[in-house]
């Protein structure tokens, strides 16, 4: 059975290392597309249609690129694989928490993407156990937020954000009340070790970890 691959890399020395590799040594799996940069919004479907089965996304230029990425082509229908250029922890965490279901650092070789590769294809985790280790001891605890919180979040940082006092008058709430919720919800990321200094921040942070979109 054929497994279909996409790869999306900014270096095509990776992608066409790792296509070397599985024509040599996994003729089963084929890079049917590749890519040096992210999807458009709406490729994910495209790729689908194409009978792509697994997403392999390697470097991209942030973690903020990236984890929205992966939670638009696991919607997509695609499975998918992350390639770390360095091991890190929360980054881990939050594309596992994206719906990722390999995480693996360029740095362990291409045998180990081919492995990593079948697992996600039939549904299974691919995680190292440098990598769980690190993911378990390390990743930030992410924080939680309650349906009335995450609503407002949506309202204020959403993809269509309003003023504050336009997420006052949509909740039928006072504007004092929807900063206090704003004022909590970054009480609770500096308790867990995220210091968050402006409405950017908190933006890019709730985005990442999927309160908001």
């Amino acid at each position: 059975m054929v497994t279909r691959v996409l790869v999306v890399d900014h270096h095509q020395l990776m992608i066409d290392t790792l296509d070397a590799w599985l024509r040599c040594h996994a003729p089963d799996l084929v890079i049917r597309a590749s890519s040096t940069a992210l999807p458009p919004g709406d490729q994910g479907e495209g790729w689908a249609a194409q009978g792509i089965d697994v997403a392999v996304l390697g470097t991209v230029d942030s973690h903020e690129e990236l984890i929205p990425a992966v939670r638009h082509l696991v919607g997509a229908g695609l499975r998918v694989v992350v390639l770390a250029t360095a091991l890190d922890g929360w980054d881990a965490g939050a594309a596992y928490a994206a719906g990722a279901l390999g995480y693996v650092p360029k740095a362990a070789g291409p045998q180990y993407i081919e492995h990593a590769i079948r697992s996600v294809a039939e549904g299974r985790l691919y995680v190292p156990p440098e990598v769980a280790a690190v993911m378990v001891d390390t990743a930030p605890v992410r924080i939680k937020l309650s349906l009335r919180e995450q609503r407002l979040a949506e309202l204020y940082l959403g993809s269509e954000a309003m003023p504050v006092r336009g997420v006052a008058d949509a909740m039928g709430i006072s504007e004092q009340t929807v900063k206090a919720h704003l004022h909590r919800i970054r009480q609770r990321y500096a308790a867990a070790g995220i210091r968050l200094g402006n409405v950017i921040s908190l933006r890019k942070q709730l985005s990442t970890d999927g309160w908001i979109t």
